[in-house]
């Protein structure tokens, strides 16, 4: 990844080429590449205030440059590192993005297939989920898969194809590593249980608590809707006073004060 200059526009922006997992044998790359195109080009289609934006797609002697928003701020995983966990009206606000974000991608038929606090970046004014140049598109070929991160989904580390569900609980895991300041368990916990490890209980959560729950539910079908749990984080923030809307490019919604309650 590179921070560039733009001189057609007179911008500066990210450079990040698009690769195939090194693990990919020689005799897949040609399809792994078509893939990782077609990865590209549905990342580049997406246009909302908490997706990272892609302005260009580059190809130069055989390898796939993807050109995006140069954005300034911290992702989840360092404000975490430096709080040691948000506070829940924080919490309920970054979650309320970032979930109207994955909605958006999936109503646009694109899975993100690798959502974690290191991809969530907070700006002053926007939670922006990054790393879409990777995400899969629900009509592409299946690509076998096993991945092993306390973040994604039990069916994902046992191998099963991405689906909205395996998103949706890297969602769940994700916010809760923003309010507990740690992951749901360890991934070596869950590759043991063959997927049916159950998270820690919250303890920190308070009002979120329903909703990590219901999205950490190791039975897909058993996962709360992404719907049910945009209702819940509305009345959070109604709650807490904060306005559940969703920024701008210019946000009208500023991201709350960390300290004030």
């Amino acid at each position: 990844m590179w921070r560039a200059h733009d001189l057609r526009l007179s911008r500066d922006v990210v450079l990040k080429e698009v690769r195939p997992p090194a693990s990919i044998d020689k005799s897949d790359l040609p399809s792994a590449r078509r893939h990782a195109l077609g990865e590209a080009r549905a990342a580049a289609r997406l246009s909302h205030p908490a997706i990272v934006t892609v302005h260009d797609l580059l190809e130069d002697q055989g390898r796939l440059w993807m050109v995006t928003e140069l954005l300034r701020g911290l992702t989840l995983r360092e404000t975490v590192r430096h709080l040691s966990r948000l506070p829940v009206h924080w919490a309920a606000w970054v979650g309320f993005q970032l979930l109207a974000g994955i909605r958006y991608a999936h109503a646009n038929e694109v899975l993100h297939d690798g959502i974690r606090p290191s991809r969530v970046l907070l700006t002053e004014e926007r939670v922006v989920l990054t790393g879409f140049g990777f995400a899969t598109p629900e009509n592409a070929p299946a690509q076998a898969a096993t991945v092993a991160s306390p973040y994604a989904a039990p069916e994902r580390a046992l191998g099963a194809l991405p689906a909205e569900t395996s998103d949706l609980w890297s969602f769940g895991a994700t916010l809760y590593f923003g309010v507990e300041g740690r992951p749901p368990y360890p991934v070596e916990a869950l590759v043991a249980a063959e997927g049916r490890a159950e998270p820690d209980p919250p303890r920190h959560a308070g009002p979120l608590r329903p909703i990590l729950v219901g999205m950490l539910q190791a039975a897909p079908e058993r996962r709360m809707p992404a719907e049910e749990a945009t209702s819940l984080l509305v009345e959070i923030l109604k709650k807490e006073g904060i306005a559940a809307t969703l920024p701008g490019r210019r946000a009208e919604s500023p991201m709350p004060p960390v300290f004030t309650k």
